[in-house]
């Protein structure tokens, strides 16, 4: 069975050789890796030229840029294999990760799904919380939607013929995060996840990667939306997206936007991230708008007190 790996290039030159040459190492070689690069700013693309000397890897660079989803369905549609799986450009995997995956598919042909556990890495690659990573005593099967999943998503590996029941990733959640949180939605209510109990997905916590970022507000709320379509998902079978109905999700964004302890809590949130990453002026900015929703809010005043000591005290 030939595998499509899917590989999302924006500005991770610093990591994206080491994600190549994690699949270079698998011990699975019928594979494709699909590269496709939305137009970095750094060495992402200098960093890539010279992996294309092996057949199975290829370049596609976007003329311009096009955002993570559409970026992704783009990768996708070039897929060719009969299993599409991913790997993000700032993350690894184990050598044995396709093998193990691909062989679930080979000894069921029924499932249609695979996923694995994961850990969270660090810039360094070492694992970021060793005593806190859960072990599995068997594999098990995934039947329900969930807010929380075991398997970190790029790391499902399915049959390619998905798409055609399922589609693609939905182009709603561009700019902010949860595409793929919601593929997986639909397609648990068809099937089930087939979940690996080893580790096969090494998770990278980047300062720079997309859920870390505060490029759209929209990502404020990202997580609220993805559990209001879980609720619908879960209570009626069916969604704002699923209908085609983009602006009953608009307006439920919107009245995320005008609750304001709802956005105290949230741009608090994003504050802890901007001190995490010493961004003193977007921490500062978003402390502001915090208090501008809510004064009563402890949480705000414990970020409060973590920005005075990490940028003026140290103590980070």
């Amino acid at each position: 069975m030939k595998v499509s790996i899917i590989m999302c290039s924006y500005n991770t030159g610093h990591y994206i050789g080491k994600a190549i040459e994690c699949i270079l190492a698998q011990t699975y070689t019928n594979w494709e890796l699909i590269i496709s690069d939305d137009r970095s700013k750094d060495n992402s693309v200098e960093v890539i030229k010279p992996y294309l000397s092996d057949a199975r890897i290829q370049l596609y660079i976007q003329e311009q840029n096009q955002g993570y989803v559409k970026n992704k369905n783009s990768a996708m549609r070039r897929a060719s294999g009969d299993l599409v799986t991913q790997l993000d450009s700032d993350d690894m995997c184990p050598p044995d990760r396709i093998e193990k995956q691909v062989s679930v598919f080979i000894k069921n042909p029924e499932i249609k799904i695979c996923s694995s556990a994961f850990r969270a890495i660090g810039v360094d690659d070492q694992p970021l919380y060793p005593n806190e990573e859960k072990k599995y005593a068997e594999d098990f099967l995934i039947t329900e939607p969930a807010l929380e999943y075991p398997f970190w998503f790029p790391g499902l590996m399915w049959r390619r013929e998905l798409f055609d029941e399922l589609g693609y990733f939905p182009e709603y959640f561009s700019g902010i995060y949860g595409d793929d949180h919601y593929w997986s939605f639909k397609a648990v209510q068809k099937y089930p996840i087939y979940f690996l109990k080893g580790c096969l997905y090494y998770y990278r916590i980047n300062p720079g990667s997309i859920t870390n970022v505060l490029d759209d507000k929209r990502k404020l709320i990202a997580q609220d939306v993805i559990a209001e379509l879980h609720r619908l998902v879960t209570e009626t079978g069916t969604d704002w997206l699923e209908q085609d109905k983009p602006e009953e999700g608009l307006a439920f964004e919107q009245q995320l936007f005008n609750n304001k302890p709802l956005m105290a809590k949230r741009y608090g949130m994003w504050a802890a991230k901007a001190v995490d990453k010493k961004n003193w002026a977007q921490a500062k900015d978003l402390l502001k708008k915090h208090f501008s929703q809510s004064k009563t809010d402890i949480d705000g005043y414990r970020t409060l007190l973590y920005y005075i000591r990490s940028r003026y005290l140290g103590k980070g």
